[in-house]
């Protein structure tokens, strides 16, 4: 008896031993080190596994294992706390809950109300930025109700030639920071563009994150831009680490008519590609085959901005005799 209980003794020590040694009980921090070293991208090595996750402290992880180890993958800046690995997981569960089909309408104005746009839905960017907002632009941008304005339905954009605050003309940018931001969904614009040469409009998206990591390493989706010196043609656009300013990652359509009557521009942005339309018709898909933090950054939130540009380096020369030129816009809407 005596010899049979030191041999369970010493089984029992080799035992705690060998856990102690080899399984070591790991702090949160160093679980959560784990799971993004273990996070491939593209998806496909299975880990971390969804039991990784729970045991790291992360709640409802009951989704798809491959979106989770995908979206920690491309998460910018890469998640250091349980919190932020939280958000992304909550991030992923709520895409692919209830929407999905980007067929659901969440988020619209129809400029309904005359006066100024909507405080609760929009911001807006003032003065002329750094180097002329990047871009070399002219403008200084402002909210006083000569640049942006709400009456019968339509929101307008004026851009005007005056002097003001030292700069020669003046405009409107408005954004959604700070008020609305999504990550996926479809966004339709229905707007008429400005007739004038040496006007650029663009309606856009940034991500939220611009702040912290900076551009272009936040993304940046261009839904629509027309150059100033071509009035029947509009390109769509993605700025990210993998090409930006002069960026390879863009298209033109023709677009008879913008100056003149009402387009729908739209983006479908998904979790796997991001697709441009001009009323209805897909004229540029962005699906790179294998997506990275330097060329796919389209996995956390944007805003959407609406803004016309005078010259620069899209907008080009202004005529001598410019006055004045607006862009309208009906409606903008997100389905999710």
């Amino acid at each position: 008896m005596k010899k049979n209980n030191s041999i369970i003794s010493i089984f029992v020590l080799f035992i705690a031993f060998s856990c102690t040694s080899e399984d070591k009980i790991l702090s949160v921090g160093e679980r959560i080190e784990q799971i993004v070293a273990e996070s491939d991208n593209p998806a496909h090595g299975g880990t971390p596994s969804l039991e990784d996750l729970a045991s790291a402290g992360i709640q409802n992880a009951t989704g798809n294992q491959a979106s989770y180890e995908r979206a920690i993958a491309l998460a910018v800046p890469t998640p250091t706390t349980l919190t932020e690995l939280q958000d992304i997981v909550n991030n992923v569960n709520d895409n692919e809950s209830g929407f999905g089909n980007n067929d659901i309408l969440e988020w619209y104005d129809e400029f309904d109300v005359d006066g100024s746009p909507s405080k609760s839905n929009w911001t807006y960017d003032i003065g002329t930025g750094q180097s002329g907002w990047g871009n070399n632009e002219l403008q200084y941008y402002t909210q006083r109700s000569d640049n942006v304005n709400v009456a019968d339905g339509l929101l307008t954009i004026s851009a005007k030639k005056e002097n003001f605050e030292g700069a020669s003309y003046t405009s409107a940018r408005l954004k959604t920071q700070g008020e609305y931001s999504f990550t996926y969904g479809k966004v339709e614009v229905r707007a008429k563009l400005p007739a004038s040469a040496g006007t650029w409009p663009a309606i856009w998206m940034l991500g939220t994150n611009f702040t912290t990591v900076g551009w272009p390493a936040c993304g940046e989706i261009d839904i629509m831009e027309q150059k100033g010196w071509d009035k029947n043609t509009i390109s769509a656009a993605l700025h990210n680490l993998s090409s930006s300013g002069n960026t390879e990652n863009t298209k033109e359509t023709s677009v008879a008519g913008s100056t003149t009557g009402f387009h729908i521009y739209a983006v479908n942005w998904t979790a796997e590609k991001i697709e441009f339309s001009v009323d209805g018709v897909v004229f540029y898909t962005y699906n790179p085959t294998v997506k990275t933090n330097e060329n796919w950054p389209y996995t956390a939130p944007q805003f959407l901005i609406l803004n016309l540009a005078m010259g620069g380096s899209l907008g080009g020369d202004i005529p001598s005799d410019f006055t004045e030129s607006k862009m309208e816009i009906d409606y903008v809407r997100v389905y999710r």
